[in-house]
């Protein structure tokens, strides 16, 4: 089986089937496009802002990846945007049964379609509701249709029947294959991936000749397409690693790959496809970055042996002048004496037993001070040959720090985000993870979907805090993890705006939060009622850390208490309310980190990070009171650090 590259159709019908209720409905508030992905920016209903990224040829799935819009906005984006922006999505659905996705559209009660195809040589089209293409990220003919403006978009061909569910003809079907497995890819139409998996189900050589399988073989062939089929609708995500590569992603649990040892990750559909395909971009950018530096160190190496050549030469040529000026300097007077009886312009004179050739249009010491000359100037050129030789030695030697910290640049761009990174957030000392809402809105979200009775709820007694929830599911909470905790709601409180030194903090656990308020009250969106007894946190500091830890080999910015994040931090800074804007304070804490790294692979980590990342986890305006080195070694940057403990729901 090979690695996969892009979702074959099994994956596009079960992420559907998982997602395509909830993003009907869904707003959209921007759409962008980089050359190579499309994403929007959605609202889908009872869900925070998401992002829907679509990659022609390769994927489509809701990501959490950190995408920078580019700086100036590409004409397909904005052509998309003119019918689609404050529009909602009304429907999705394949064309046909193949990797091609149709999205309707609907705004001023006008409809669009927005097609992405999922095929090799994919493109995206944005149609009107009679399918006559508006725009498309890529015009071009093809030898069975051409993609054109104003003209009716055509798909690519593909199978006519359901591959998984239309079976009744799988016997004729497979006779296209010169055995079983390229019957099952050709003549059924299924994915390569599918139909190994299958005959591995069913115990039958893949190999097999067609002429071979008998109508035994045959129902059980039909009854685990049936049965891959219908695992695949549940919603689950299961990522393969062969070694510490990302190999593939199924809706699925692989039976096949999982014989051939390889290591499986579950998880919720969406997320699988998050995590594989921007882990096989990370995989590529460094495979991309490893060409690039392979060929310039072959640029180098070619350099480096001219210059080492020419320096030979040059130190030649010097010495050859200096030992005739010297042989002649010393004969003298016998080369002045056969120089006065020859007429000719150039004399050859015996000299010490070497025949010289003398020009007689100078004189004899001016020709001895030119070869001198000649001989110094050769000397500079080879000191001057010799230097560039050991600076491309010197580069030739960094070549394998470029390509880290290139490597390190690169993948903090691909970065693929927990789900909980939406939220304000942080991990305790002991492993328990603490979320709070940016808004009113995700304050509600936070409470409503993940406040159990045995957690802890945490809140500033300032108004405008976020509501924290301590995931501790009942287990034993130390004074750290909640004194850990209470910089959440205390730093991104008010209080931080009005520039307080610090702030007190209360908490319950959960079973004493509720929406529900006493007879003729109304509780506002965000807002809670609290029953019960109150324990409080006093006198937290506003005093913010803000660092970069590495976490399964990709950079992210994490906050808390200083000593906090500079136990986890390859560097960090402590943050106060100040009078500085956030852009600026993540400029200068960009740079500042950047400048405190001797490492070029752990420079290239910093620089690779996105100063939106940095600035959303600034609380507001600030003043930066400490730039240090964290405690996580400067050496092995591409460690995970892990913490004990969960990480939370899922």
């Amino acid at each position: 089986m090979k690695k996969k590259s892009s979702m074959n159709y099994l994956d596009v019908i079960a992420w559907i089937k998982a997602h395509g209720e909830e993003l009907k409905g869904a707003s959209i508030q921007n759409v962008y496009y980089n050359g190579d992905l499309l994403w929007m920016k959605l609202k889908p209903k009872g869900l925070g802002t998401t992002i829907l990224v679509a990659e022609p040829g390769r994927r489509m799935h809701y990501t959490t990846q950190s995408l920078q819009a580019p700086e100036r906005l590409h004409p397909f984006a904005g052509g998309i945007r003119k019918y689609a922006k404050g529009g909602r999505i009304t429907n999705i659905e394949t064309i046909g049964y193949d990797r091609v996705v149709k999205i309707e559209i609907s705004r001023g009660g006008e409809s669009y379609y927005l097609i992405v195809e999922l095929v090799p040589r994919g493109i995206i089209a944005f149609t009107d509701k009679s399918m006559k293409i508006l725009y498309a990220n890529e015009y071009k003919e093809m030898r069975d249709r051409r993609i054109k403006r104003n003209e009716n978009y055509v798909p690519p061909p593909g199978p006519s029947f359901d591959p998984f569910n239309d079976l009744d003809d799988l016997g004729t079907r497979i006779k296209k294959g010169k055995d079983v497995v390229r019957g099952l890819i050709i003549g059924q139409k299924l994915p390569a991936d599918v139909a190994e998996e299958v005959l591995f189900r069913a115990g039958i050589e893949k190999n097999k000749k067609v002429k071979e399988v008998n109508d035994d073989e045959l129902n059980k062939i039909k009854e685990k397409i049936r049965e891959v089929y219908e695992e695949s609708l549940q919603g689950r995500g299961y990522i393969y690693l062969k070694g510490n590569e990302y190999f593939s992603v199924e809706p699925f649990k692989s039976r096949l790959l999982l014989s051939e040892g390889m290591e499986e990750k579950e998880r919720e559909i969406n997320e699988a496809l998050d995590e594989y395909f921007a882990n096989v971009k990370a995989e590529e950018v460094e495979e991309e970055v490893e060409e690039r530096i392979e060929r310039e160190v072959e640029r180098l190496k070619k350099s480096l042996e001219k210059q080492r050549k020419l320096a030979q030469e040059y130190q030649r040529l010097a010495q050859e002048y200096q030992e005739l000026a010297s042989l002649i300097a010393s004969h003298y007077a016998e080369v002045m004496e056969v120089l006065s009886k020859e007429k000719e312009k150039r004399v050859k004179v015996n000299v010490g037993g070497k025949e010289v050739e003398i020009p007689k249009n100078v004189s004899l010491d001016e020709y001895i001070r030119q070869l001198f000359a000649k001989s110094k100037e050769y000397e500079k050129k080879y000191k001057r040959a010799l230097k560039a030789a050991e600076e491309l030695e010197r580069e030739l030697e960094n070549v394998k720090e470029k390509v880290l910290e290139e490597i390190a640049k690169e993948k903090a761009k691909v970065r693929k985000k927990d789900w909980y990174e939406k939220y304000h957030w942080l991990i305790t000392s002991s492993g328990f993870l603490a979320i709070g809402g940016r808004d009113a809105s995700q304050n509600e979200s936070i409470v409503r979907r993940y406040l159990e009775d045995e957690d802890i709820f945490l809140h500033a007694e300032v108004q405008g805090a976020p509501a924290v929830v301590l995931k501790v599911e009942g287990k034993d909470v130390a004074e750290r993890d909640l004194w850990e905790a209470a910089h959440l709601t205390a730093c991104y409180s008010k209080a931080w705006k009005d520039e307080r030194g610090s702030v007190d903090v209360f908490y319950v656990k959960g079973s004493q939060v509720s929406k529900s308020p006493p007879s003729g009250q109304y509780v506002a969106k965000g807002a809670f009622i609290i029953r019960g007894k109150r324990e409080y946190v006093r006198n937290v500091p506003l005093r913010l850390g803000i660092g970069v830890e590495i976490k399964e080999g990709f950079p992210r910015i994490i906050v808390g208490p200083p000593e906090l994040v500079e136990e986890r931090s390859l560097v960090y800074a402590i943050l106060a309310p100040g009078d500085l804007d956030k852009r600026k304070v993540a400029t200068k804490l960009k740079k500042l980190w950047t400048n405190k790294l001797k490492e070029p692979q752990l420079k290239g980590i910093v620089e690779g990070i996105k100063e939106d990342e940095i600035m959303l986890r600034i609380p507001g305006k600030a003043r930066i009171l400490r730039v240090a080195l964290g405690r996580l070694p400067q050496t092995s940057p591409l460690q995970t650090h892990s913490y004990k403990g969960s990480p939370g729901p899922q």
